[in-house]
């Protein structure tokens, strides 16, 4: 078999795939969340939407479940256990936004809603009252539907959880509990919709390993002198996507 016609599935500029996969993965790794944040708004730009979100859930798979293991033991599980429940009931609804509407109308959507929340967090904001099971579960909710729709349901949950009093370990074992759940319902949420192609699952499974790589290396950096960064480390990691995002909207319109 010709080895051209092997790699057909490649999409073009794959190099600027796995350069988006390796900062995507220490970032995921490192702050337990972000990937998405930083892929699938350049990924959406260069491909599309659906492209986009379809191979960030692929290329989670196996992270996830490293990472599951890694957060399940200093997670507070009962307490964020209503969040994820509620998250995980949303996407589906997300995603009928998703397969219903233009993709320059998710573009922009993706922009203005990260930029939202680049604004509050970076700001310093945070939930003033006592973050209660209410509190969690309307977290929860808007998580999910942003996921369903946009691929980037994290901002929400992380407000939420980084409001809390919570040690940097905990609020990061939490938030890597939290993305499990979140990535497992979206593959039942797109596989639904019918959204996987082979292409991309192809695409994503020669890639995953690259991913898990970087992953693994951003959570040993955590382990070893990070966690002493992880708060100011998202709010950069968000303010840097916020502004790309930004630019690629405009230069898009």
């Amino acid at each position: 078999m010709n080895t051209a016609n092997l790699f057909s599935f490649i999409p073009d500029n794959y190099f600027l795939i796995t350069l988006v996969v390796v900062f995507s993965g220490f970032l995921r790794g490192f702050i337990g969340f972000g990937s998405g944040l930083l892929m699938i708004p350049i990924l959406s730009y260069f491909y599309s939407p659906v492209f986009a979100m379809v191979f960030n859930i692929v290329i989670e798979i196996p992270a996830t479940i490293y990472l599951t293991f890694v957060g399940i033991k200093k997670s507070n599980l009962k307490e964020i256990t209503p969040m994820m429940l509620t998250m995980m009931l949303t996407i589906p609804f997300g995603t009928i936004f998703l397969v219903s509407v233009d993709e320059q109308i998710i573009r922009t959507l993706m922009s203005l809603l990260l930029i939202f929340f680049v604004i509050l967090i970076a700001t310093g904001w945070r939930i003033k009252s006592t973050i209660t099971k209410y509190v969690l579960v309307l977290g929860g909710a808007i998580s999910g539907l942003m996921q369903g729709a946009t691929g980037m349901g994290g901002p929400p949950y992380v407000t939420v959880l980084l409001s809390k009093n919570d040690s940097n370990e905990v609020a990061r074992a939490n938030i890597l509990v939290i993305t499990s759940g979140l990535v497992i319902s979206a593959i039942i949420s797109l596989y639904y919709f019918g959204l996987f192609t082979k292409d991309i699952l192809l695409t994503g499974a020669i890639t995953a390993p690259i991913y898990v790589f970087a992953t693994y290396i951003g959570t040993r950096f955590f382990n070893y002198s990070g966690n002493k960064y992880f708060r100011n480390s998202s709010l950069i990691a968000l303010g840097i996507v916020g502004l790309a995002t930004l630019i690629g909207a405009l230069i898009n319109n």
